[in-house]
């Protein structure tokens, strides 16, 4: 029975599996898993969606069953990840002419904020930014509180996604009772526990190879410059051996037993074949050339989307580093010196803290629950034994009024640079056609709030410090199959 306070719990929606881990942080900087919850989520999540809103909820409730029965205590919030196809930056360039020679004070740069959030985002809304630096006069500066300038320029990373993305998961958070204490972008908060400082400041590309996605981050100078979800995942491996007509479970154990993303013969060497659970064989070269082939298209797109970034290997010193669970499948490395030009990888399996797992549950893979292990670390709140009195998530923005959703119009016109990382697949197409993802009835707009929380300088000291992130938590309207979940 846990008997202090400040558990965490987070939960990550994965397309593959939803999981829930309650954790103690411990001085050494270590993580105490206290409770673990799996349950299989592939026939109500699709690359990272939400698309059968009962399903969720019941499965969320397990969840939720299960860690409170370990804990022996009730749960009555949890940090949340997003994460999924759809989700994408867009660069921004915010400019204010003073006039005459002035210190920047932090209501100037709460201003250039304020502009930024005001862009207008059509069907989309705005989960995260980053300020990527601010132009001061001719001098470039990370703070430019106290520089004297006439004019100054803001440049902000939004990161953005369809509203319904996070308005699902909401939704079935809202039902069960279960209140979000914070919404993370889980590849974000994968970055900042998996890569060492010298690997955001040198320039890396993060990629999270998973179950139905690919997600790519590219860090340079301690910032997140770009994040591309390509729809590209090990279920397409997995898909693509069932066309052997096998069934999904053979498929994928087949797959984690003989699959390789670089197929090697000797000279002499002939193929052997691979017996099925039928008794039917299969030519191994036949069977290792589907493996390859997909992967070898995730590989292709991973590095279009280096490409399309802007920031080649000479700026990205630290190289590639993967991690997520494709990242065991066997020559991976090999494959990605072949289809990039890269000459530095790291394979992240496990994160760089202590993390001690529950007697009993020792045979789980810390490599498998990365993600939500980096969730627990970056929880603040206990999310135990206390009453769920709201279920709408903290609106870290709420020093701006209104939200990114009220703002939001039904153009997009941007002033200043704009990266679009839409992702484009290169080769063949995804096995899933993307899914209609906008909502044409009218939105209504929310109250606006108003501020009486920390000033805008007081939120962002901690980035200035340390790079890290500003989250807003709002909603915006539905993304439903809905046949499956009025």
């Amino acid at each position: 029975m846990a008997t202090d306070e400040n558990i965490i719990v987070a939960i990550e929606l994965g397309s593959s599996k939803i999981t829930g881990i309650a954790g103690r942080k411990q001085p050494d900087g270590g993580i105490q898993v206290l409770a673990v919850a799996q349950e299989p989520s592939s026939t109500f999540i699709r690359k990272g969606r939400v698309f059968n809103i009962e399903k969720t909820k019941q499965c969320l409730n397990n969840i939720r069953e299960k860690l409170s029965k370990d804990l022996n205590k009730p749960i009555s919030q949890a940090y949340v990840g997003i994460g999924g196809q759809g989700l994408m930056t867009s660069l921004h360039t915010v400019q204010r002419q003073l006039g005459t020679q002035t210190g920047i004070t932090a209501e100037i740069v709460d201003s250039l904020l304020d502009n930024n959030l005001n862009t207008p985002m059509g069907n989309r809304e705005i989960l995260e930014v980053i300020p990527q630096e601010y132009k001061v006069g001719t001098q470039t500066q990370v703070d430019p509180i106290g520089v004297l300038t006439d004019s100054i320029e803001g440049r902000f990373l939004n990161v953005t996604a369809v509203p319904t993305l996070r308005e699902n998961i909401d939704k079935c958070f809202e039902q069960v009772g279960l209140k979000i204490a914070n919404h993370t972008i889980s590849t974000l908060a994968l970055g900042d526990s998996i890569l060492s400082e010298s690997e955001r400041r040198s320039g890396c590309a993060l990629v999270d190879m998973g179950a139905d996605t690919t997600t790519v981050a590219i860090y340079k100078n301690n910032i997140l410059r770009q994040l591309s979800v390509i729809p590209l995942g090990g279920s397409n491996v997995t898909k693509d051996i069932m066309t052997l007509q096998l069934e999904r479970d053979e498929a994928e154990q087949l797959k984690l037993k003989y699959g390789t993303a670089y197929a090697e013969f000797a000279d002499d060497e002939e193929p052997s074949t691979i017996t099925l659970s039928d008794g039917r064989t299969v030519d191994e070269l036949t069977f290792l050339e589907l493996t390859e082939a997909r992967i070898e298209e995730i590989i292709v797109n991973v590095a279009s989307q280096i490409k399309r970034s802007g920031y080649a290997k000479d700026k990205l010193l630290a190289g590639i580093v993967i991690t997520g669970g494709v990242a065991a499948t066997k020559n991976l490395e090999r494959a990605f010196r072949e289809h990039t030009d890269f000459e530095q990888f790291r394979f992240a399996k496990n994160l760089p803290i202590t993390v001690r797992l529950p007697q009993g549950q020792e045979s789980i893979k810390l490599g498998n629950v990365n993600t939500v292990i980096a969730l627990v670390d970056k929880g603040t709140e206990n999310c135990c034994g206390i009453p769920a009195t709201a279920t709408t998530p903290v609106d870290l923005f709420s020093g701006h009024e209104g939200t990114s959703k009220d703002r939001a119009a039904e153009t997009h016109d941007r002033h200043g640079q704009k990266t679009d990382t839409t992702t484009k697949l290169h080769g063949k197409e995804s096995d899933e056609s993307e899914e209609e993802l906008t909502d044409e009835k009218p939105r209504k707009k929310k109250q606006k709030k108003t501020h009486d929380g920390p000033t805008f300088k007081e939120r962002c000291s901690k980035f200035w410090q340390s790079i890290s992130r500003i989250v807003t938590d709002d909603s915006d309207p539905n993304l439903l199959d809905k046949d499956k979940n009025q």
